[in-house]
C-alpha cells in the first residue's frame, strides 16, 4: 500500500525582486500543480514551474518563489 505525505501548513515564499523571504500560509495545495498562500492578508496563487522545481507567481509587480510545503510525515 502506497503512503501518502502530510504537507506542512505553512512554506517559505521569497519575493525575487527584493530578496525578502515571508512565511506563508498554505489554503490550497496540489503536488506539481499549483499552490495558494495567504502572505499578510493577500492571497497569490503560484504555479508549478517544472523547469525551476519551483512554484511560482506574481502580484503587484513582484515575483514570488516556493519549493513548496517540507513532508511532515505519511499517511
Amino acid at each position: 500500500m502506497n503512503k501518502k505525505p502530510m504537507h506542512s501548513r505553512t512554506t517559505t515564499v521569497q519575493c525575487v525582486d527584493n530578496g525578502k523571504e515571508v512565511e506563508a500560509d498554505i489554503m490550497a495545495f496540489k503536488e506539481g500543480s499549483h499552490i495558494s498562500v495567504v502572505m499578510n492578508t493577500v492571497r497569490i496563487t503560484l504555479q508549478y514551474n517544472k523547469a525551476r522545481d519551483h512554484y511560482v507567481g506574481s502580484m503587484g509587480g513582484l515575483e514570488f518563489l516556493t519549493k513548496g510545503p517540507k513532508v511532515t510525515g505519511y499517511y
